[in-house]
């Protein structure tokens, strides 16, 4: 569909579109890479792009995964909703926003969820989209509480809370010590993750097999850092690269029974060296309290994020139903 003077926005719905296409000209997040989109391997996949004729270049995309009457995006992901190149003006993103939520309602869709990334990823689009949206029937469902630290030249025992820096310094002179860790690890690592998840009563949202395939196919992307004691695991961190300004850190675990010796404090700030050391300017340390609980029992996790020098920003759930 022709969007104004060079732009044209499609859909598509094949292996077959999707392999054929054309450059972006911006860099997709991870979680918004067909590659990886399509391992959430959900129901009636469409992507949506928005083609700038005169370069032949990908400005903006978006993922849905349709069952029944409802539209998803993700499916399964921390995040899907769109992505716009930072050049594309804002009436060019809205045509394009208008094309494709009238797309899916043509095809019968009488509902749309849509998780957007942190506000901290890309505020602009985000800013825009706050606006836009309300337009078209969405509503804000969720606003999720998400914490990053800035990376700078400043050391992290500077920049953190000087509780933490105590922290630090106990965890280093107890013989704790932070590593980088290769695949083979995984199978430790997560069983480690599993039962400090178990010990918290949490739920991990990918099994071994899905976490080892995420590792396989994107080597240069999922990254897994440890704490130990000797060779005792204190603390595993299973973090993303979600582009080259951006690391999140995906799965934290350490168990109670290190709690005197504070090992996700040496993660954290082995994590932020590591961004230092390679240029990435953010540690996004995610959401603390899923969007259906009370951000009360979640206070002591919000203190911790910040003092390890947390910024709050804001992730957004938009929900439009036919009617509303």
């Amino acid at each position: 569909m022709q969007l104004g003077d060079k732009y044209e926005g499609k859909c598509l719905a094949t292996a077959e579109e999707m392999a054929a296409l054309p450059p972006f000209s911006f860099e997709v997040f991870l979680y918004l890479q067909p590659r990886h989109v399509a391992l959430q391997v959900g129901p009636c996949w469409r992507l949506f792009v928005l083609l700038n004729t005169h370069t032949g270049h990908i400005d903006a995309l978006a993922h849905f995964f349709t069952e029944e009457k409802t539209a998803y995006s993700p499916w399964r992901a921390p995040f899907g909703g769109l992505q716009v190149a930072p050049d594309v003006p804002a009436q060019t993103a809205l045509a394009f926003l208008q094309y494709f939520h009238q797309n899916l309602q043509e095809t019968g869709i009488t509902e749309i969820r849509w998780l957007q990334c942190p506000d901290a990823y890309a505020l602009g689009s985000n800013q825009f989209l706050r606006a836009a949206l309300p337009n078209l029937g969405y509503r804000l469902l969720y606003d999720q509480r998400n914490h990053h630290v800035p990376v700078t030249n400043t050391a992290f025992a500077v920049q953190a809370h000087p509780s933490l820096k105590r922290r630090l310094a106990k965890s280093e002179k107890a013989g704790f010590f932070f590593q980088q860790e290769s695949g083979a690890s995984l199978p430790e690592a997560y069983a480690f993750l599993k039962e400090c998840r178990q010990e918290k009563q949490k739920p991990l949202s990918l099994s071994l097999p899905q976490l080892t395939r995420y590792f396989e196919k994107f080597p240069e992307h999922y990254l897994l850092f440890t704490v130990r004691q000797k060779q005792e695991l204190a603390a595993v961190g299973v973090a993303v690269l979600i582009s080259s300004k951006i690391m999140n850190h995906l799965y934290p675990a350490s168990p109670r029974r290190f709690n005197a010796y504070s090992p996700s404090v040496l993660l954290n700030a082995g994590l932020y060296a590591y961004c230092q050391e390679h240029h990435i300017p953010v540690l996004d340390l995610g959401v603390s309290a899923p969007p259906d609980e009370t951000e009360e029992d979640y206070q002591g996790l919000f203190t911790f994020k910040s003092r390890l020098g947390g910024v709050e920003s804001w992730k957004p759930t938009f929900l439009w139903r036919e009617g509303e």
